[in-house]
């Protein structure tokens, strides 16, 4: 029996823009004074108009030709409608059949057996969305709060979707590396992980071929929020064993 992990990476990047991407809010990271970088138009509030940020698509744009993308000549939003207690418009400003790019591909280099190898990951698409905000749990105590910033709520995010090319969580972990680097290099973002700057949803599931050369495929898992290199590589090797 042949068994072939195959893992497919969306990683969202948060873009270093002064301001959010549809108002004039500041985008800095601010845990400290929650709620007080927001206005109508990053609240939802009736009414409120939302005005594109062009430094944010110039920066995903430096990103999108990095990646070998292919730049569209024509883009649109889309409304990804789901509620959370930290989006406050019940939906999320994104992109969904017209991205501004499609494509792409980024080399990676990483360790495994204690020999360096190289491979080529494909991307499906890069694109552009606003974030939501953060809810935050405290249960020490014995209590049970919970509460809401929405300090982050419309931050502009980069977010990029590989083909599901990786074979290893050593690759998957070499793919994000490679990744950060390239987005530092370019000043589209500082990457902070600790801070949310780049975070990753891993989707694992294997491909057995059984003695009669029929292959079968297990449920795709996603794994959500990683925000560290080393969490991306214990997630995704935990659930190659747990399959």
């Amino acid at each position: 029996m042949n068994v072939s992990p195959v893992i497919g990476l969306e990683v969202h990047v948060q873009l270093l823009t002064e301001t959010k991407i549809f108002c004039g809010c500041p985008n800095r990271f601010n845990p400290d004074q929650p709620n007080v970088q927001t206005c109508p138009v990053c609240l939802g509030l009736p009414g409120a108009l939302p005005v594109m940020n062009r430094r944010a698509l110039e920066l995903s744009i430096q990103a999108g030709l990095a990646l070998n993308g292919s730049i569209s000549g024509f883009t649109k939003w889309d409304r990804k409608q789901y509620y959370y207690p930290d989006l406050p418009k019940a939906y999320q400003i994104s992109q969904y059949d017209l991205p501004f790019c499609e494509g792409g591909w980024l080399d990676v280099e990483f360790e495994i057996d204690g020999e360096i190898t190289t491979s080529r990951v494909q991307l499906i698409r890069v694109h552009l969305e606003e974030d939501a905000g953060k809810n935050l749990h405290d249960e020490t105590g014995g209590g049970r709060d919970s509460r809401v910033d929405l300090n982050r709520a419309g931050t502009p995010l980069l977010e990029i979707v590989s083909e599901p090319d990786i074979r290893s969580a050593a690759e998957a972990r070499g793919f994000l590396e490679e990744l950060r680097l390239l987005m530092e290099y370019l000043g589209v973002s500082d990457c902070n992980m600790q801070e949310g700057s780049l975070r990753c949803d891993a989707n694992v599931n294997l491909h057995i071929k059984n003695d009669a050369g029929q292959t079968i495929a297990t449920p795709i898992v996603e794994v959500k929020n990683l925000n560290s290199f080393r969490g991306v590589e214990m997630a995704v090797d935990y659930e190659i064993a747990r399959q």
